[in-house]
């Protein structure tokens, strides 16, 4: 159950940082440089607290 609470909070936090993201006066390319590493950023805590990593 508390894996499933981590994943949502991450998941609500990704959406937050992405949205922050875009909002923000960046050129393009840094914009999705920026939010595919919020994306992999995400992935990694949550692989390192289910045990992948």
């Amino acid at each position: 159950m508390s894996m499933l609470i981590l994943i949502v909070v991450v998941v609500v936090l990704l959406a937050l940082a992405i949205w922050a993201i875009q909002k923000m006066p960046i050129p393009s390319p840094l914009n999705w440089i920026l939010q595919v590493v919020a994306i992999i950023i995400a992935i990694f805590v949550i692989g390192q607290r289910a045990g992948l990593f």
